[in-house]
């Protein structure tokens, strides 16, 4: 005996020790895959941020490029007509370029010499040359260098420093007459830089190839952070050297001291790359937090499992002194044989006794009588016991006993007294005369339990919500109903199956009756529907409505958890509506349960896994909403849908377009209007009726036009939601469409949103595909405020894309919005695609993304949404104008 006690004390030991190292290893390795997907993120995001910055200059450069390049071609005409350069209006297109670029560039032209003859700060009493820079040597020798940048230099006209960008220009003869030159202040570059967002501890600097600081946002304070200096990383030095285009690195010791993991990107129109980091301080904030939790967790588990295994231990030594009372219980084995103290409490028990509870033996012991008695109050379970201690005789009597599950059932009982290890004890055998009883059970668990998961049915819970009621109404109280419906329940039969579901809703059960109290009753209706009913809250309604809130918040974060099912992961998560039942006595007991069931709806709406209570309101909303829905098949059936367009014009004025936008013209509500009955369509599914009126409508309209010869060249764009572009049959119902109607494929846009794409994208692809084969085109609507992945962006067949109008409303007062502009026409241009602007209200506007290369715009400023016989005639008007 005593060896086995040392075995098992250490088994017990290294159980602990196992189970607490496969926790810490397990908890670290998911700490570490967090923190690889984090960073993986972060390289993603950085070296998109470097590309874009790559093409910010690179569209800058362009645009300094144009203009020196025009200077160019006047010096050369100036000087094969008269001999001299800045004759002619020379110097005004030099004014005019330097006005536009006052921002970014300084132009200024040399003569052959290298002397500064005109431009920006240039005067007679100037005495600088450019002979001695190298760029000016290369143009000299050279003639057919183009555009040269150079490296960052201190500009003696500027007094700062600068990098210019210059170009040669010719005598008739073709000998070098002398350059024209933009110098770029370093400043420009900080601007560019300063657009970025990178949190607190993010970094963006431009640097020549030999490593010299051009521009850094944040600036840094000391000597490694100026304008002009030599620096970098070894990393930085090492990728450099291998000559790559674009790389992401980890750099540990910074000159501000922080770990970043960063994106190099060597600048395409200049000996410059840049490098975009973000702070290992800012992007693993949340990472750090979970190790922390994490490791607490650990240690409380390494406390609950020592305290379990010392628990066990104590429990396997009562094993062995029970060992030595088997004796007493092997006489009646067959009997539910018990032995309790005077107290009524357990200490000892026959297998057969705790098969006949329900328990196992180890819980048995040291449970009370009152415990399991059902048939009668403790106190009345106590006089028995004293009246056998001090009869000293047998006595039988007939009861009730509560197995774990809560059922209970008839046990004869006998008892007499006994001593047991000196300590007066009583004897008890139990014997459950309940086949008949268990038979009936059996009907009534058919007729009132769920057999899937032991609860109380529909027709129990309306019994006990009948009686609680009664009990309001006599004592003043409230209780609550809570109705839980689990979140896409029907995508785990889909995707786990039906028997995967079924232990879904066990384990649902489970956690639904730890969250409530012994009394409280925990009810399935059927489906994924629960219904939760809490008695005896109080007098007051807000002390009863917070008990249910908290109760149900409880549920909710016992339910949002993710579920092994089926060999793989779901994460389930729940909608609970709330209502109060008590302050209308004589109510009919189904309408708390309505009541319920409509706040459960509002919680669906708003957004799942919450909880609503209920209120009047709610039923005047969900009564709208009826009507609504139903009116809808009435409007479309009854033609009250029209389509209005809103012209797309080009910088000069010219209407290319129109943008198909759907009405609803009410018989007695007027124009309801989209954004009211929208969300509706799109929930209910009556978008996509609606979707395919709108396409025939449009295509019949470009087939109408088509034979008029103002309106053969317009375009239309049909938005097209998310669910109807997902149905198998989109791209054969658009084909049908258009061959029915007899309208030119290529005279149709399809808009699209960005959550159109960002799921099954190939499928997406092929779709596009498809309707591309025939003709039809592609606009990207709202880019910029979803998804937004350069990643599937450049692999979509698209034509155009949309500047959505929330950049548009404050692109002169917002520099964030007016950079995102930016970014989205050079993208466009980057990737062969036409920009439209939709939104444009003022001259203004319209007169800054023209500067930035957007030429086609949509707004209030050209026009409203206009009925069909008012876009013609706007197309007239604009036609017959100079």
């Amino acid at each position: 005996m005593h060896q086995n006690k040392k075995n098992l004390t250490r088994i017990l030991l290294a159980g602990v020790l196992l189970l607490n190292l496969f926790i810490v290893g397990l908890l670290a390795y998911t700490l570490h895959a967090s923190k690889v997907r984090k960073e993986e993120e972060v390289r993603t995001m950085v070296e998109n941020l470097a590309l874009l910055l790559d093409q910010s200059v690179s569209s800058s450069v362009r645009e300094i490029d144009l203009a020196l390049k025009e200077i160019q071609v006047r010096l050369e005409g100036d000087l094969r007509r008269k001999g001299l350069p800045g004759a002619g209006d020379t110097m005004a297109v030099v004014d005019f370029h330097q006005d536009w670029l006052t921002q970014v560039a300084e132009i200024r032209i040399t003569d052959a010499s290298g002397a500064p003859i005109l431009g920006y700060g240039v005067t007679p009493q100037t005495r600088v040359s450019y002979a001695d820079r190298s760029f000016f040597a290369e143009h000299r020798d050279h003639a057919d260098r183009g555009l040269i940048a150079s490296k960052l230099l201190y500009g003696r006209i500027a007094g700062t420093w600068i990098i210019v960008f210059s170009r040669r220009y010719n005598n008739p003869d073709g000998d070098f007459a002398g350059m024209v030159t933009a110098a770029v202040p370093a400043a420009y570059f900080e601007r560019l830089l300063s657009g970025l967002k990178l949190g607190d501890h993010g970094i963006a600097l431009m640097r020549d190839l030999d490593k010299t600081m051009i521009a850094r946002f944040p600036p840094l304070a000391t000597q490694a952070g100026e304008i002009g200096t030599r620096g970098g990383s070894k990393e930085l030095t090492d990728i450099i050297a291998s000559g790559v285009e674009a790389q992401s690195f980890y750099s540990a010791r910074t000159a501000d001291g922080v770990n970043r993991i960063n994106a190099y990107r060597k600048l395409s129109v200049m000996p410059a790359f840049v490098v975009v980091g973000r702070g290992e301080d800012d992007y693993l904030v949340q990472w750090r937090d979970d190790v922390q939790k994490g490791t607490a967790l650990a240690i409380l588990f390494l406390a609950v499992t020592s305290l379990a295994a010392w628990l066990l231990w104590r429990l396997i030594e009562a094993n062995e002194r029970a060992n030595r009372r088997s004796q007493i219980l092997l006489q009646n084995a067959s009997d539910g044989i018990h032995i309790t103290d005077l107290e009524g409490t357990v200490i000892e028990a026959s297998d057969a006794f705790c098969r006949m509870l329900g328990h196992d033996r180890a819980d048995v012991i040291g449970m009370n009588v009152a415990q399991w008695e059902a048939g009668m109050s403790a106190e009345e379970a106590r006089g028995i016991i004293d009246r056998v201690h001090r009869s000293g005789d047998v006595f039988t009597f007939e009861t009730m006993h509560r197995r774990r599950d809560g059922e209970t059932f008839p046990v004869e009982v006998t008892s007499f007294p006994l001593q047991l290890d000196d300590k007066p004890v009583l004897f008890h055998s139990a014997r459950d005369i309940t086949l008949r009883k268990s038979s009936e059970e059996a009907v009534r668990k058919l007729a009132f339990f769920d057999p899937l998961t032991g609860l109380p049915n529909r027709r129990l819970l309306m019994e006990r919500l009948e009686h609680a009621l009664a009990n309001c109404a006599r004592l003043g109280e409230h209780g609550a109903l809570l109705f839980v419906d689990l979140d896409n329940f029907k995508s785990v039969n889909d995707t786990a199956g039906h028997d995967q579901g079924d232990l879904l809703l066990q384990a649902v059960a489970a956690i639904l009756g730890r969250c409530v109290r012994h009394d409280d009753t925990v009810a399935r209706l059927g489906g994924d529907e629960f219904v939760v009913m809490l008695d005896g809250l109080g007098r007051y309604s807000m002390v009863a409505a917070g008990h249910a809130e908290t109760v149900a918040t409880k549920i909710l974060h016992a339910l949002h958890k993710t579920f092994e099912l089926g060999g793989s992961e779901h994460r389930v998560s729940a909608s609970i509506g709330i209502t109060l039942f008590g302050d209308h006595p004589g109510e009919r007991i189904e309408e708390p349960l309505k009541r319920a069931d409509l706040a459960m709806y509002e919680a669906k709406l708003a957004g799942r896994n919450t909880l609503r209570f209920f209120d009047p309101v709610m039923q005047a909303r969900v009564s709208t909403r009826a009507e609504l829905e139903s009116a809808l098949w009435v409007g479309l059936e009854k033609e009250q849908f029209l389509l209005q367009y809103q012209p797309q014009v080009l910088a000069d004025g010219r209407i290319t377009g129109a943008e198909a936008l759907l009405r609803w013209r009410h018989p007695e509500r007027g124009m309801v209007s989209p954004a009211e009955f929208i969300p509706l369509a799109e929930e209910n599914g009556f978008i996509l009726p609606l979707g395919r009126w709108v396409l025939e409508s449009a295509c019949a309209q470009l087939a109408h036009w088509a034979h008029d010869e103002r309106m053969a060249h317009l375009s239309v764009a049909v938005n097209v939601s998310a669910r109807q572009f997902r149905q198998d049959a989109f791209v054969a119902d658009v084909i049908e469409i258009l061959e029915r109607s007899g309208a030119n494929p290529a005279r149709l846009k399809i808009e699209l949103t960005e959550n159109s794409l960002v799921t099954d994208i190939e499928g997406v692809i092929a779709k596009m595909a498809a309707l591309k084969a025939r003709g039809v085109g592609f606009l990207l609507d709202d880019f910029g405020t979803g998804y937004s992945s350069l990643a599937y962006l450049k692999r979509l067949p698209l034509d155009q894309i949309k500047i959505d109008q929330g950049f548009v409303r404050d692109i002169l007062v917002d520099p964030n919005d007016a950079a995102i502009a930016k970014m989205v026409i050079v993208l466009a241009d980057s990737l062969g695609l036409a920009v439209i602007a939709e939104g444009v209200e003022t001259e203004a506007q319209r007169l800054f993304l023209e500067q930035q290369g957007c030429v086609a715009y949509q707004g209030y400023l050209f026009s409203r949404p206009l009925a069909v016989p008012d876009l013609e005639s706007l197309v007239d008007a604009s036609q017959r104008l100079p």
